[in-house]
């Protein structure tokens, strides 16, 4: 069924799903020193997939689980695990707006891999586009080589890796459709998730004393008052929310349109940021964050005037 076109409904959708998505993104930095961030990837996707298949239900479409690139799949949601895992990391030792701001290096990586992968032709513009883009990370990152934050890399390896599977959603969305590939992101995070609580959900690899960096990754899976019942459920709605607004709202409007709007989860990391942890970026930061914006922009105006459509139907998370 063709999707009737409606860009400004679909700039709503992507401005509601990329503020959920921040929302989201606050809740597990709040909760990050009392949960295990394996049990919230656990119950997000058992959530994520009841959510989703109640919506399908009522919408009354197939579920449909079957994947025809098992081989991509599994290396796409490996990837995505992978990534996150590093990102949400990230959040117990940066600020949230300054991890979300290095995460929007992934655009210009989608470029990259676009050439690689995909055989797409990028003109000297969009090179310097990236180009201006990469020197945004460096102010935002405000590297001190004498004292150099290993974590700030992490939302940008994070990027990457979330590059390479939208890349590899575009080769896979030839047959698979968009609620299938969501499906295999829940069940990839279930089951990794399930591996790991297996192996370290006793907290048995985890001592405050010697390894307290690590209280995110290898504490105890537990929950253990109503409120963090509460954050959990909140997570795994906002999850399925987020992705369904940001799907749809690539459904039906114009991609090179849509984009930019994306960027909305950078305000709200920033003012999220200060509210709550009075937590901001510093000057070179604001610098770095402009650029990347700039360029990531500039490059989906390119796509405009080139009316080249983007057809990576992409969620965010």
């Amino acid at each position: 069924m063709q999707n009737k076109e409606n860009t400004p409904k679909a700039i709503v959708l992507m401005l509601l799903g990329m503020s959920v998505f921040a929302m989201q993104d606050a809740l597990i930095k709040i909760i990050s020193e009392e949960a295990n961030l394996f049990l919230i990837y656990f119950t997000r996707g058992l959530i994520g997939v009841l959510l989703l298949s109640l919506f399908l239900y009522y919408k009354k479409e197939p579920i449909i689980l079957k994947t025809h690139y098992p081989k991509l799949t599994i290396l796409r949601g490996t990837l995505f695990f992978i990534s996150f895992t590093l990102y949400y990391y990230s959040l117990t030792k940066l600020s949230l707006a300054k991890a979300i701001t290095l995460f929007f290096v992934s655009p210009f990586f989608i470029t990259i891999f676009s050439i690689i992968f995909l055989k797409e032709i990028i003109g000297p513009k969009r090179w310097f586009a990236i180009f201006i883009g990469f020197i945004g990370v460096y102010l935002v990152m405000e590297p001190d080589f004498s004292n150099f934050n290993i974590f700030s890399t992490f939302p940008i390896f994070c990027a990457i890796g979330y590059a390479l599977t939208m890349i590899i959603q575009k080769i896979t969305s030839e047959k698979d459709n968009l609620y299938s590939q969501t499906f295999h992101l829940f069940f990839a995070a279930i089951f990794f998730a399930s591996i790991i609580g297996i192996v370290t959900g006793d907290g048995k690899f985890y001592d405050s004393t010697t390894n307290k960096d690590l209280m995110f990754l290898l504490q105890t899976w537990k929950i253990n008052s109503f409120s963090m019942v509460g954050i959990f459920l909140s997570i795994g709605i906002i999850t399925v929310f987020g992705f369904l607004c940001v799907f749809q709202a690539y459904r039906i409007g114009s991609p090179p349109s849509v984009a930019p709007f994306e960027y909305i989860i950078i305000i709200w990391g920033l003012i999220i940021s200060w509210f709550l942890w009075k937590e901001t970026l510093s000057l070179s930061g604001y610098i770095g964050l402009f650029l990347i914006v700039f360029g990531g922009v500039y490059t989906y105006l390119r796509e405009m005037r080139k009316k080249v459509k983007i057809t990576i139907n992409k969620p965010l998370r």
